[in-house]
């Protein structure tokens, strides 16, 4: 009889070892090709805006401050994006020659008004449509409910993220 609870015991270990480990390469997989799909989906971005004649960084830039009620400091900028203001300075003074932003002076001579042209509206324009598009084709084999599912366990994925951030 012991021989038999020792061949039980070893059986479920073994199940739940296999177990273990097929999760592991299950996670593996998953992180892979979350960073497959980042890494596609950016270049895919990248591609498309550049045809657009702007580089990536610039949009980026530029769709921020279509999205800000207040035009940002350069400091808002820098702390946003997590560079230095240096750098900001230099991606805008890129837009402004391209055509996409207006600097304007202010009283205070220190500070600029950022505005964004026609050209940087157009821009602005186009790239929304292009995104629409680009989304419309990626979740096209998906449906409504798996792609409920797929937020559903994003968000989970989310905040079990932010929790080990902040440990």
């Amino acid at each position: 009889m012991p021989y038999a609870i020792i061949v039980n015991v070893l059986i479920i270990f073994e199940r739940r070892y296999f177990q273990e480990e097929m999760n592991e390469e299950i996670y593996k997989n998953t992180m892979r090709k979350f960073m497959h799909i980042s890494r596609l989906h950016r270049s895919v971005f990248e591609k498309n805006v550049s045809s657009l004649g702007i580089h990536h960084s610039q949009h980026h830039l530029l769709m921020y401050i279509s999205k800000c009620d207040e035009t940002p400091s350069q400091k808002e900028i820098a702390e946003h994006f997590k560079i230095s203001p240096a750098a900001v300075a230099v991606s805008l003074k890129k837009l402004e020659k391209g055509g996409f932003i207006e600097k304007i002076s202010t009283e205070d001579g220190r500070v600029n008004k950022i505005l964004i042209t026609e050209r940087g509206k157009e821009i602005i324009e186009k790239t929304h449509k292009m995104f629409a598009e680009i989304d419309k084709q990626v979740f096209s084999q998906i449906s409504e409910n798996e792609l409920k599912t797929i937020n559903e366990s994003l968000d989970k994925i989310l905040i079990n993220l932010e929790e080990i951030s902040e440990e």
